[in-house]
């Protein structure tokens, strides 16, 4: 099971970035979707802050951003 979340950077689409929750093992893959629907929202709503963040700090590394 995979939870995942994508952006991108700006308006090229050479520029995008993915972060994601993936399950590595059976028992993992097991609590993942035992998770209600409101718990997996939480999941993706965290997951999407997080690269929310990390887009802003890619951002501004950007050539045309300086």
């Amino acid at each position: 099971m995979v939870i995942e979340r994508e952006r991108y950077l700006d308006d090229t689409s050479g520029r995008l970035i993915s972060l994601g929750l993936r399950s590595r093992s059976a028992e993992m893959h097991s609590l993942l979707t035992a998770l209600t629907p409101e718990e997996r929202t939480a999941v993706a709503d965290a997951i999407t802050r997080a690269l929310d963040d990390i887009a802003a700090i890619l951002r501004a590394r950007l050539p045309e951003a300086r």
